[in-house]
């Protein structure tokens, strides 16, 4: 019996292990000659890089439901945010800054820019900007509204129409696929979202049980997951759900601590 047992915790382990590997391969293909790949340093070079920018060039009628999608990977975990030309219209300030200056790390986040009902003044360039610290890196994406002439609306008509406060599906707008830092360091883990009616939203643990808030974890307001004090045994998925009367969605966090360098 203590063979088997073993035997089980030796699989789970490996498992663990190659699915960290298959996470974190292309962060290592990017950063290898970087000194921020190495999370064991105490001041890490700031650094970022989108891994997959949105589409060049998207085409869509009006009425259609549009989502541009940003990947970016960083040391210090990057932030995104998207611009119409010079506008920001997201908030995205997921990670409290003076704990990202205390806390060595490196993480690959994605975000959504949502539309879910494309109109004429849609029409226009959108940047996914990701920075860590004072690094910056953007990449550009034009909407087309393909049959525009003649089809804006008023306010009164998207009333009438009923698009001004229709429902819609949950979707997660910003989050990290994968959060690397140093054991015994605190982190935030992003789950930005929208929908209406407005969603509720809970996180799974490495188990998959919902996390209840306790001196070690905690829900922030704005659906971020802060865990305190990160642990070896805290590696692995950690899952946020967000859902209202229309549907949900989630997103998987991987979290790997990783040991500080003696340097």
């Amino acid at each position: 019996m203590t063979l088997m047992i073993h035997s089980v915790l030796l699989m789970a382990i490996s498992l663990n292990m190659a699915r960290c590997r298959r996470l974190t391969e292309d962060i290592d293909n990017e950063v290898s000659s970087n000194p921020a790949a190495n999370l064991g340093f105490r001041d890490p070079m700031e650094y970022v890089k989108i891994m997959q920018p949105p589409v060049p060039v998207i085409s869509k009628k009006v009425g259609a439901h549009v989502e541009l999608f940003c990947e970016a990977i960083g040391s210090p975990p990057p932030t995104i945010q998207w611009y119409k030309r010079n506008m920001r219209i997201t908030e995205n300030d997921s990670f409290d800054t003076n704990m990202i200056s205390q806390t060595p790390g490196l993480a690959k986040v994605g975000s959504r820019l949502v539309i879910n009902y494309v109109l004429p003044r849609h029409q226009d360039v959108y940047r996914c900007v990701a920075e860590s610290g004072v690094q910056v890196a953007t990449a550009a994406s034009r909407l087309i509204v393909s049959n525009k002439e003649g089809r804006e609306m008023n306010f009164t008509q998207l009333i009438n129409a009923k698009i001004l406060g229709a429902h819609h599906i949950p979707r997660v707008t910003f989050w990290a696929s994968t959060f690397m830092s140093n054991i015994g360091t605190d982190v935030i883990l992003p789950c930005r979202f929208v929908g209406n009616p407005k969603p509720n939203l809970y996180w799974l643990d490495n188990n998959n049980k919902i996390i209840e808030n306790d001196e070690r974890f905690t829900i922030l307001p704005d659906g971020e997951l802060r865990i305190r004090n990160i642990l070896w045994t805290d590696m692995g998925g950690y899952t946020c759900v967000v859902e209202n009367s229309v549907g949900e969605d989630s997103i998987e966090t991987f979290l790997y601590p990783m040991k500080e360098s003696s340097k």
